[in-house]
């Protein structure tokens, strides 16, 4: 009991406002079987990607003007082996509100500052289990989780232009990988490494392209949702595609004619979809825009 609580100690010594003096900020690995992660930022370029097996975060800001003061605001608990981590970014002139209406979080007003985007620089921890949960205000964001190992993932951006890539395969599972975007560009490379088993993508205002690339080998289910813009799925032609769209006067649907078969209004199937080992099911919702889909090699 006493080793628990002198630990718990030492880490409520990272968390807190930091400025910008404070460059580098990190904890340090100790017996962690799974980490909880919530990222939030209002304004600025987020990177995010694999770190080091001995440290559980690392968070490093570029300073884009001398007289920049960005706060950082680190927490993290351990307990029971499980770790939970929150990183609050907010750039310059921002002022920061906690709210105690429940679900409410945390509100972000931005006075009189120079919108020259903060860069942020955050490496997770690599060989245990994440839980990520990232929201992106303005700005640009990079989210690279190849070689992590995730169990849960939800990310949402606002306007914003987005890159979200898996190079390896996630040795882990995702259950549900929920996707936001608003007024945005977002580009997503190799969802298929993600490892997951249902995808629900909903876009606001945007270009979006969700490449599906990597591994499939079981039956996974992908919800696309867009407002107004345009959307397109790459999907490699050895996975099988069943596609429903829900149709309406205002968006257009655009498919590789060689590739599918319309088995019945709204309802499309790739050639080889009965006898392909891994099979998409997609039900495609959009308002004014278009959707296509296309097969790659």
């Amino acid at each position: 009991m006493k080793k628990s609580q002198s630990y718990l100690i030492i880490l409520t010594f990272v968390s807190g406002i930091i400025v910008a003096q404070d460059l580098h900020r990190e904890v340090k690995r100790t017996n962690e079987k799974e980490v909880k992660v919530k990222i939030e930022a209002s304004f600025g370029s987020v990177n995010i990607e694999k770190g080091s097996k001995d440290k559980i975060v690392n968070v490093l800001f570029k300073r884009k003007k001398k007289d920049n003061d960005p706060k950082l605001d680190l927490n993290y608990y351990l307990n029971k082996n499980v770790g939970d981590l929150t990183l609050e970014m907010h750039p310059d002139g921002a002022e920061v509100r906690s709210s105690n209406d429940g679900d409410a979080g945390v509100n972000v007003h931005l006075n009189n500052f120079d919108f020259n985007p903060d860069e942020w620089y955050v490496q997770l921890v690599e060989g245990i289990p994440l839980s990520i949960d990232a929201e992106l205000g303005a700005g640009k964001s990079d989210f690279d989780f190849s070689g992590l190992i995730i169990n849960d993932l939800s990310i949402s951006t606002g306007a914003s232009s987005s890159k979200l890539r898996f190079d390896e395969k996630n040795s882990g599972e995702i259950k549900t990988l929920r996707i936001e975007s608003g007024v945005s560009k977002f580009v997503a490379d190799n969802l298929n490494n993600a490892n997951f088993q249902t995808l629900e993508f909903e876009g606001g205002v945007g270009a979006y392209i969700l490449d599906f690339g990597g591994e499939l080998k079981k039956e996974v289910k992908v919800d696309i949702n867009v407002g107004l813009g345009a959307i397109t799925l790459l999907i490699p032609k050895d996975i099988g595609v069943k596609v429903k769209y829900e149709d309406n006067w205002f968006s257009n649907l655009s498919l590789d004619d060689e590739e599918f078969i319309r088995k019945k209004k709204g309802i499309y199937e790739s050639t080889n979809y009965i006898t392909a080992e891994g099979k998409m099911n997609i039900l495609i919702e959009s308002g004014l825009g278009s959707v296509k889909v296309k097969r790659t090699r």
